[in-house]
């Protein structure tokens, strides 16, 4: 992939991942047992990643060139931002299924809650690594690193935004 939609594609998978480990937090065990945490965690990650989309379609239109204005060359747009922003929409796709397993009383809400958030917050560690193996560079104890700072910073900024917003 082009650099700029590395770019996007990550700045969508860290976005939506924390939007959904809002969620995830913010979810308790009766909503989970009782199945409104797979439907909050879903409708999380679809409309993110809709209001997403919608700002980047009318972003674009901003400065438009008449070759940009064509059909053709809009729909491309639309292509390129929906397939950058599909990590927000399946960020919610592991969280709701663990809340799932929950609702149909297989496992423990509770425990259910913990390997959603440490799902998601693993999923955001990984942004190093993932960014290592595109660029073609070696993986260092670096990328690793910030990856699990990242992952805690993600934490910290899903949390506020429980504490704060719910």
């Amino acid at each position: 992939m082009p650099v700029g939609q590395v770019r996007e594609w990550v700045s969508s998978y860290v976005y939506g991942n924390i939007t959904v480990l809002s969620a995830a937090i913010a979810v308790g065990p009766e909503q989970i047992r009782h199945g409104a945490a797979v439907w909050a965690v879903l409708a999380t990650g679809i409309l993110t990643f809709l209001a997403h989309v919608l700002a980047h379609v009318v972003a674009h239109g901003y400065g438009e060139t008449a070759d940009e204005r064509e059909p053709e060359a809009r729909r491309e747009t639309l292509r390129e931002v929906l397939g950058t922003a599909r990590p927000i929409a399946t960020s919610a796709l592991i969280p709701a299924a663990l809340y799932a397993v929950a609702w149909i009383g297989w496992l423990p809400a509770g425990w259910m809650q913990t390997a959603a958030i440490v799902v998601l917050a693993v999923r955001i560690a990984f942004v190093g690594i993932f960014l290592r193996r595109m660029s073609g560079t070696t993986l260092t104890f670096g990328a690793l690193w910030s990856g699990v700072v990242l992952a805690l910073v993600a934490s910290g900024i899903g949390i506020a935004k429980v504490l704060l917003t719910h």
